[in-house]
């Protein structure tokens, strides 16, 4: 409990989920990689979580989905100059794309690439469907595109090179 404390206190003020947590507890010998060990610390730290003894994680899974919303037109008008955003890749000539394995990574890597404009795209078992949008989306760059992969410790990668294209 007190080395998880540590890793998830390391990343303040981001946070991180679960399976980071356990994966570097297992990085550092820490605990075995099994699934009931997983099971296991996801049991003691979410009743350490209610008790109010353990940092908050991120659950990717699970979100309130909540339409935009202003409490007049004023708060409306006011708030959109801070939508307003250049595409600050354009006239490069090259285009940067950052893949994460897992939606957590995904999160975490859409706030920290945020002010450079850098898309970040969801890996793993993607759908033939994202992989088309991806495709169309790299096809009208019109100029050579890069593809970062960010994975975590169980990366296989075993999708990344059937998918390969235009990236």
């Amino acid at each position: 409990m007190d080395r998880a404390r540590e890793i998830v206190d390391g990343y303040a003020p981001l946070k991180v989920t679960l399976r980071q947590v356990m994966y570097r507890l297992v990085s550092e010998d820490v605990l075995p990689h099994t699934p009931p060990m997983y099971r296991r610390l996801s049991a003691q730290l979410a009743q350490a979580r209610r008790e109010g003894r353990f940092p908050d994680l991120i659950d990717t899974v699970r979100e309130v989905h909540v339409p935009p919303a202003w409490p007049d037109a004023d708060a409306f008008v006011a708030e959109m100059p801070t939508w307003f955003r250049l595409d600050r890749t354009a006239g490069q000539e090259q285009a940067l794309y950052v893949a994460a394995e897992k939606d957590t990574l995904r999160q975490q890597l859409t706030g920290w690439l945020e002010f450079a404009g850098t898309p970040v795209l969801v890996r793993g078992f993607s759908s033939q469907s994202y992989t088309g949008v991806v495709r169309d989306r790299v096809a009208h760059e019109h100029r050579e595109a890069h593809l970062a992969v960010v994975g975590d410790f169980d990366c296989s990668g075993e999708d990344i090179e059937r998918d390969e294209g235009p990236l």
